[in-house]
């Protein structure tokens, strides 16, 4: 994988986490993985397709994901429900598309489908290609679970 993907990702989330959440999220080392097995039950999936092919695949616990939605809404939500779970894919989105523009200015054109969340336990996605996973501490150490699967595109 080209490392200059890696890096636009992480100045993508970097960038949206400050905007949107006003906090500096720390990120650990990424590693190359077979699945994606995901670390926590809330996860939001999204598709992209173009010069390259694949998803990113982001996993929060409950703990984080409620701040996440208390953050975004600026009012204390306690509880996982259409609302909040739409708020936590919204999250996916904003940071999906500024990983769109930042690989767009590194030549490569992707188009983004909406968010899919899901909720659930022992997950595991079928995805092809390369498969970088890269943990993110947004409040807690490794909070969020980020997964980049990557395939060749047009």
């Amino acid at each position: 994988m080209d490392v200059r993907i890696v890096n636009a990702v992480l100045a993508s989330a970097q960038g949206t986490y400050e905007t949107v959440l006003q906090l500096n999220a720390q990120f650990g080392k990424p590693q190359a993985v077979k699945d994606i097995t995901p670390k926590y039950n809330i996860v939001t999936v999204i598709g992209f397709i173009g010069d390259i092919e694949g998803n990113f695949v982001y996993s929060f616990n409950e703990k984080t994901a409620l701040t996440i939605v208390s953050r975004m809404m600026g009012m204390e939500y306690n509880v996982l429900d259409e609302l909040s779970l739409s708020a936590i894919g919204e999250l996916g989105n904003m940071t999906s598309g500024s990983i769109a523009m930042n690989l767009e200015k590194l030549g490569y054109k992707i188009d983004i489908t909406p968010p899919t969340v899901i909720t659930g336990k022992d997950m595991k996605i079928t995805a092809e290609g390369i498969i970088i996973r890269l943990p993110v501490t947004l409040f807690e150490p490794e909070d969020v679970e980020l997964h980049i699967a990557l395939r060749g595109g047009k």
